[in-house]
């Protein structure tokens, strides 16, 4: 089987196509996870033409309230646009 061929997403690429949105995700996300807001564009390596845009935060707090947050998030996020759907992931890093 042949494996893909690496490919770079440029920096800010799918982030400009989501740009209509981005105030209302970074409301959102700051609403849930107050601090440090990064967006990141990735693609899957194992099926480059799967891009999305990665929304880091930090966040401290019981496991139990991450994860309701998080369902929260995505809860907020699929109703602003069901254009957005497939198109963010979150990622919650611990302080």
């Amino acid at each position: 089987m042949e494996q893909p061929s690496a490919r770079v997403v440029p920096r800010g690429t799918l982030t400009a196509g989501l740009s209509a949105w981005m105030p209302d995700v970074k409301r959102i996300t700051q609403e849930l996870f107050p601090g440090p807001f990064l967006c990141d564009d990735e693609f899957d390596p194992e099926y480059p033409v799967d891009t999305y845009v990665v929304v880091s935060v930090e966040s401290t707090g019981e496991m139990r309230e991450l994860v309701r947050r998080q369902r929260e998030w995505h809860e907020r996020i699929r109703a602003l646009s069901p254009n957005l759907f497939g198109k963010l992931r979150l990622s919650i890093s611990p302080r």
